[in-house]
């Protein structure tokens, strides 16, 4: 029956049925790309076209073919959420859309507004440079404070990188004030808010270092990074440089004292590791020490 009415369609020229879309997926901060496969059936006349449209916004992409693709779809918004459909298009007319996409993120930008605090870069889970996480920078007002990291003598978690599975085990294990302090916020309407891992806190002073103070140069970054923070670079005197986003420039609303910041990391039962905002130097302090701490949030890419 199908079959025949598909022949009776064709004989009389009609628009393409639905393609199937694929997978939608965000390759920077205004752009993004959405796979689809073609209709069975493409009304009698071959399909000269697809366009890809997006929600919110009701952005496109066109590629010009006649088969199975990607279309790209550029003049997104950064930061935000989208899903595409995909509608195929012969000389009778444009066809039915697809079904919804899988919903993506476009890339925000470095100190953007965002989740309940700033964007601070990207991180990579995996160490190849694929971006996995976005780090989200809680401002200075609600999101600092100054106090120790705990006490001297504990074993406490040791990942460079799983900032909150470190900082929710410190705050099961009690007495440890700089996670009590980040586990206990609600910003924005967000609660997840968690004391940085090391690398974490890299990327972020990569991202957002407050002044033009020289970078030390007998350490590097993190294994972890995602372009175009360098990965495992040394004699980095130059690089960074002061961020231009002025609210985090020294003495702006959110900037981070030119001084020392705790990780959730730990280097020993006694010490913990920390990172200068003055010159992005890595070191371990012990415990015990009063030093500055930034709650950070991340989302999966």
């Amino acid at each position: 029956m199908f079959a025949a009415l598909n022949s009776f369609l064709a004989g009389a020229g009609a628009k393409p049925n639905a393609p199937t879309v694929g997978t939608a997926t965000a390759t920077g901060t205004t752009t993004a790309t959405v796979s689809y496969t073609a209709p069975a059936f493409d009304g009698g006349s071959p399909i000269t076209s697809y366009t890809a449209t997006s929600s919110p916004g009701g952005i496109t992409g066109t590629i010009s073919q006649a088969g199975s693709g990607t279309i790209t779809v550029s003049g997104l918004s950064s930061g935000t959420n989208y899903t595409f459909t995909v509608t195929a298009t012969n000389a009778l007319g444009t066809g039915p859309a697809s079904s919804a996409s899988n919903s993506i993120l476009t890339t925000p930008v470095i100190g953007q507004s965002f989740q309940g605090g700033y964007y601070g870069g990207a991180i990579s889970t995996s160490a190849n440079g694929v971006a996995t996480h976005y780090l989200i920078v809680a401002g200075k007002s609600a999101g600092e404070s100054s106090d120790t990291y705990g006490i001297n003598g504990f074993a406490d978690p040791t990942s460079f990188i799983d900032g909150p599975t470190n900082s929710s085990t410190l705050l099961a294990s009690g007495l440890r004030n700089a996670a009590i302090f980040c586990e206990g916020l609600s910003i924005g309407g967000y609660s997840d808010w968690y004391l940085p891992a090391y690398s974490e806190l890299v990327t972020i002073y990569y991202y957002l270092k407050p002044s033009t103070t020289s970078n030390d140069t007998n350490g590097g970054y993190t294994d972890y990074a995602v372009s175009p923070q360098p990965i495992s670079t040394y004699n980095l005197s130059g690089t960074p440089a002061q961020t231009s986003v002025s609210n985090f420039q020294s003495g702006g609303a959110d900037y981070f004292e030119s001084n020392t910041y705790w990780s959730s990391t730990q280097q020993n039962a006694n010490a913990a590791y920390t990172v200068s905002f003055t010159n992005g130097q890595g070191n371990a302090s012990s415990k015990s020490a009063t030093l500055f701490i930034r709650a950070i949030r991340r989302v999966a890419v």
